[in-house]
Order: C-alpha cells, then sequence, then structure tokens
C-alpha cells in the first residue's frame, strides 16, 4: 500500500516548482519505508512506500526491461492474483522482485490494456510507455483505492490524496457550495460533484489513457455486468466456499494482519473464515481483533465482540473511546479526509487504526457485506409498495431548510434527478429481484466507494496502516451481488444468506437477532460542550456562506437526541473548511480550531 503522484505534460507545458518533492511530502503518510521517483521530459511519476508483499525487493517505480518497452509504473495496492496472472500470461518476463505490482506491468507489457480486466484486487496506478509517449491512469472496479486527476493548461496531474495536488498549487481553496451542502446534508458527495472545480476523482474501474498530456479515451471495467459462467448458487456450502477464497485471497502479506472487529455480521463471517482457514492450514497464531468501546464501562456490543473473539481463539483488544479523544482528534478526522465525508465512524475507525498500527500493517474489514448481501433496512423499505425509503430522498439539513435559497434549489435538483434511476411502483410490485439490485447498484456506485471505502482508506492510511475488505471483491463481490432475493432477504431481515452460514458455523453470534447497529454518541458529546462549540461553528466562514447563523446555533445547541447527526454533520464541515481551506492546525482541540482565523 502506498501513495502515488505525478504529472503527464502537454507540449510546451510546465510543471510547478517541485512538485514531486511536494507531493512525496504530501503523501509520506502512505508510505513511510521509503520512497521514488522517475522523470523524462514530459513525465514524472512519484511514489512512497508501504512495504507490504517483497519487502527487500519491491520498492518502485518499475520499469520494464528494455524487450518490453521499458513501460513504467507506480502502483497504490494489491494484486491478489497476481501469481497465477505470472505464470499464465508473463512467462519469459524478467521480473525484478516478486512483488504483486511488479505483475501489473509485465501484464500491461505483454498484453496492453485489455488484460488488466483479468486483476483482482484493489489498486490505483500510473503507467507510461516512453516509446509510445502514451499512459495510462486506472483505479479498481469498486474503488477502494483512491485517484484524483487534475487536468491545466499544462497537462494531466494526478494524486492518491487531494492534498497533494493542492501543495503544487493547482486548486482553488475555495470549495464548491453545492459539495458543501452534500455533506451537510447527506454525509458525502457523488463521484461528479468534487469539492475544488479543477480536480475529479477517477471513477471505479475508469481506465483513462492519455496522450499528449490529455485524456484520451476512456474506458469502464464494471465486473457486476459481466455474463454469469457459473451461477450463484445460494447455498450455505457455496457461500463458504466463496467467503473462504475471498478471505485467504486477502490474507497476501510478508507482514503482520489483524481484524477489526465489531461482532457484528460481517466481521465475525470474516473471523470465523480466518479461523476455519487458520485451523486448515495448522497455523496456531492467534488472530489480532480490535474493537471500538464507547465510554468508560462495559456494554453489551464489546462484552458480546470478546466473547465471540474468546470462542474463536483470537486476542480481543478493546480500545475505548470517549469524549475526550473526540475532542481532542476530530480535527484529525477531518484532516485525514481531505475528500470530505461526515461519517460519524472515522472517529472510531480513526482512533482504531492508531492503536492496530502498534501491532499489525494490514487489517481486515467487514465494508461491503451490506451492499453485496443485501444488509440495509433501506433495502426492504425500498421494495415497499408504499412509504419506500430511497438513498436519493433528502437529508436532515433539507428539510430543516437550513441552506440559501440558491443552493436548496440545486441540491433539490440533483435529488429529483437521481430519484428518477429508483424502481417505480409498477417495478417494485411486479420485479422485487431487479427493484432490489437497483437499490444495491445505486450504493455500490455512489455510498460505498464515496463514503465507506474512502473513510477507510483514509483514516487507516493516515496511520501507515492497509485495510483490505474482502467482502468488496471481483469475485465474492459478483457472487453476492447476483444472489436470488431470497438468498438476500429473509425472516431475519437482509444477508440471509450471510446469517444462515453463520448461525450454522457460530451460532453464538445470533445472526438474526435484531441488527445492534453502530452509533458513536458523537450527539451528546457535541451537546454537553454546545455552549462553546454553537458560536463557533455558526461564525466559521464556510458554514457562514450557506447557513443563516440562528440555524446554525440551534443545530448544535439540540445535537443531543435525533439531532446528533445533523449536529455532527455541521462540525465536521466547519472543522473540514477550516483546515483544507483556512490553514488552521488539526494538531488541536475542537474549539482551537474553530475559533482560529486563516
Amino acid at each position: 500500500m502506498c501513495g502515488i503522484g505525478g504529472y503527464f505534460l502537454r507540449p510546451g507545458g510546465t510543471v510547478p516548482t517541485d512538485a514531486l518533492e511536494k507531493m512525496k511530502s504530501e503523501l509520506a503518510h502512505r508510505g513511510p519505508n521509503g520512497s521514488g521517483q522517475f522523470t523524462d521530459s514530459t513525465v514524472g511519476f512519484v511514489h512512497t512506500r508501504l512495504s507490504i508483499v517483497d519487502l527487500a525487493n519491491g520498492a518502485q517505480p518499475f520499469i520494464a526491461p528494455a524487450a518490453d518497452g521499458g513501460k513504467v509504473l507506480v502502483a497504490n495496492g494489491e494484486i491478489y492474483n497476481h501469481a497465477m496472472l505470472r505464470q499464465s500470461h508473463c512467462a519469459g518476463y524478467n521480473f525484478s522482485s516478486n512483488s504483486d505490482c511488479e505483475t501489473l506491468l509485465a501484464l500491461w507489457a505483454r498484453h496492453g490494456t485489455a488484460a488488466l480486466k483479468q486483476l483482482r484486487g484493489m489498486y490505483a496506478a500510473a503507467l507510461y510507455d516512453p516509446g509510445k509517449n502514451e499512459g495510462l491512469l486506472i483505479r479498481d472496479q469498486f474503488g477502494i483505492k483512491p485517484l484524483y486527476v487534475c487536468e491545466t493548461k499544462d497537462g494531466l496531474f494526478f494524486a492518491s490524496e487531494i492534498t497533494a495536488l493542492r501543495a503544487i498549487g493547482l486548486v482553488d481553496m475555495a470549495p464548491d457550495p453545492l459539495h458543501a451542502a452534500c455533506i451537510i446534508d447527506r454525509q458525502f458527495a457523488p463521484d461528479d460533484l468534487p469539492a475544488f472545480s479543477t480536480i475529479r476523482r477517477v471513477a471505479p474501474g475508469e481506465m483513462l489513457v492519455i496522450r499528449d498530456g490529455q485524456i484520451a479515451e476512456t474506458y469502464i471495467d464494471a465486473p457486476l455486468e459481466e455474463g454469469m459462467t457459473d451461477p450463484a448458487t445460494p447455498t450455505i456450502d457455496r457461500f463458504e466456499a466463496e467467503l473462504h477464497n475471498s478471505v485467504a485471497t486477502h490474507l497476501m502479506a510478508d507482514v503482520p494482519l489483524g481484524l477489526f472487529f465489531s461482532g457484528g455480521v460481517d466481521s465475525t463471517a470474516i473471523l470465523a473464515a480466518l479461523t476455519d482457514l487458520r485451523s486448515r492450514d495448522g497455523d496456531e497464531e492467534p488472530i489480532l481483533t480490535y474493537n471500538v468501546r464507547f465510554g468508560s464501562g462495559e456494554n453489551e456490543e464489546a462484552s458480546l465482540a470478546a466473547s465471540l473473539a474468546a470462542a474463536e481463539g483470537a486476542d480481543f483488544v478493546d480500545v475505548p473511546y470517549g469524549k475526550a479523544d473526540f475532542l481532542a482528534d476530530a480535527g484529525l478526522a477531518a484532516l485525514a479526509c481531505d475528500d470530505a465525508v461526515a461519517d460519524y465512524a472515522i472517529l472510531p475507525t480513526l482512533h482504531l487504526a492508531r492503536r492496530a498500527a502498534k501491532d499489525v500493517k494490514v487489517v481486515l474489514s467487514g465494508e461491503g457485506g451490506d451492499e453485496f448481501f443485501a444488509g440495509y433496512g433501506r433495502y426492504r423499505a425500498g421494495l415497499r409498495a408504499i412509504g419506500a425509503k430511497f438513498p436519493t430522498r433528502p437529508g436532515p439539513a433539507m428539510r430543516a431548510e437550513l441552506f440559501a435559497d440558491d443552493v436548496t434549489r440545486r441540491l433539490a435538483a440533483r435529488y429529483d434527478l437521481a430519484g428518477a434511476s429508483m424502481p417505480g411502483l409498477l417495478q417494485r410490485l411486479t420485479d422485487q429481484h431487479s427493484s432490489l439490485a437497483a437499490l444495491q447498484r445505486h450504493d455500490i456506485d455512489d455510498w460505498l466507494p464515496n463514503d465507506l471505502l474512502i473513510k477507510l482508506d483514509r483514516c487507516l492510511m493516515r496511520h501507515g496502516l492497509e485495510g483490505r475488505t474482502p467482502f468488496v471483491d471481483r469475485q465474492m463481490s459478483y457472487y453476492g451481488f447476483h444472489l436470488p432475493l431470497a438468498a438476500k432477504i429473509g425472516r431475519g431481515g437482509g444477508k440471509n444468506l450471510v446469517k444462515s452460514w453463520l448461525s450454522r458455523r457460530l451460532p453464538a453470534c445470533q445472526p438474526f437477532a435484531k441488527k445492534r447497529g453502530f452509533t458513536v454518541p458523537v450527539g451528546s458529546w457535541i451537546a454537553e460542550e454546545s455552549h462553546t462549540l454553537a458560536p463557533l461553528v455558526a461564525k466559521q466562514n464556510g458554514v457562514a456562506e450557506l447557513i443563516r447563523a440562528d440555524k446554525a446555533r440551534s443545530v448544535i445547541a439540540s445535537a443531543d437526541g435525533r439531532g446528533g447527526l445533523l449536529a455532527w454533520r455541521l462540525l465536521f464541515y466547519a472543522l473540514w473548511h477550516q483546515i483544507h481551506c483556512c490553514g488552521a492546525s488539526a494538531e488541536q482541540p475542537v474549539a482551537d480550531i474553530l475559533a482560529a482565523r486563516g
């Protein structure tokens, strides 16, 4: 896992002073184990390395042998099927390492862009062919790893994080008001609505062909749309085989691994699969699991997680998190999420990552289980004839009429446009399978890459930790998404097949019990400090541009209870704007960040 950045110049284009060095500095937390650069007259690449596979020889950039055109690669990610690809597609290639990422270069050098659809993994990569003066930028199919581009009169610049592009002066300081409204109302922004007008995310599965410093061609790798060659058999045994295969694949590493473990269905399924695989292989080393506990006392969720970990022979690391941690670290969470995501789960995720990084370099996590196996209650609500709740409906800020009139109109228009893609009444009544697939696909294309996976990547990489998601995988995800309706939604709600396997494999986890959810008591903490925070949030520049001061104060003051989510989003955006747009230091308490003047 790493950070990458660089540029492809147009004819006559120039590079900002010390561009690669500045990028390297901003990406150092993503790759604390080393760095490398490549430059020629029109191209520059930089790489910061977190050593996971082939610790001795895996430094980048990789340069292909002259016989294969001297092509160049920098990559961030893991190619889980690299050994198979080397054997089947790269015979005779003179590899310089056992790195999985070098396999990507060999595959491209030997077979071109079409062969890249065979990659199974998570990755963002830049490739360059000096013979053709042609480049390539690619991102994995589900957007696990980030990649951003900025087109200028001088050429195309790219990086793993927005801050690396801003460091070389390519991005305006003022964010788009509609983007800000999305963060406050729905907690994240869609792919086509960047925070800064000159920058965009490379979409999941997108491939950009670069010629003369410009995007010449664009392709999308969409594995969920491929024809089925092997039906998604909805049996417990078939699910177990698919889960074991995915988890085993995600264990590829030459460093210690752990598991973020809440005791919920998804992380428990991964723990059980890990135990099965280690037992099969005779590995007696206990699995390290990390669980966040809110407050100072015992709670039901943490107790259940601890008992499940003990039952599976895993080591359980209890990581408490309280109001003092929140007040000290909320700014660091906003700093980490340079691509703004106001998901309150960034708080415990960042905290867990800090603790886990003391022991391991890789953690598995359960993201994707709800999206691909239909776990959310909103899916079941979305299939109802009356009262369907779609993810495209206005959020709490719109309902509270917080925004200025012009922002309200623009945001409402976007919701109307997005809502048109939701299944209509006739479809919900006559074809619930395709209706459910449409709801899942919306989340897979929007919520998953633009909220959950940004959160995981930024919080973990801030502490030099790699996150892996066995439920978000070219093979596992395809299997789950294409299951029949009854395997997804059944007597215990969503994820019916996953829960059925767990009820057989580890019944103590009570998979069919009512979902406990994952709630951070952030509303209560904000309410307790509202006398200090309310006036500071109301006066913050980014908030004041969007929301009347009296409205902002009332949101913070009513944070306890149902208003907690909106209060957190408003506070997060104020912190994010202070840090990323006004230059405030994140290394200070929340109130001090808000009081700082840029």
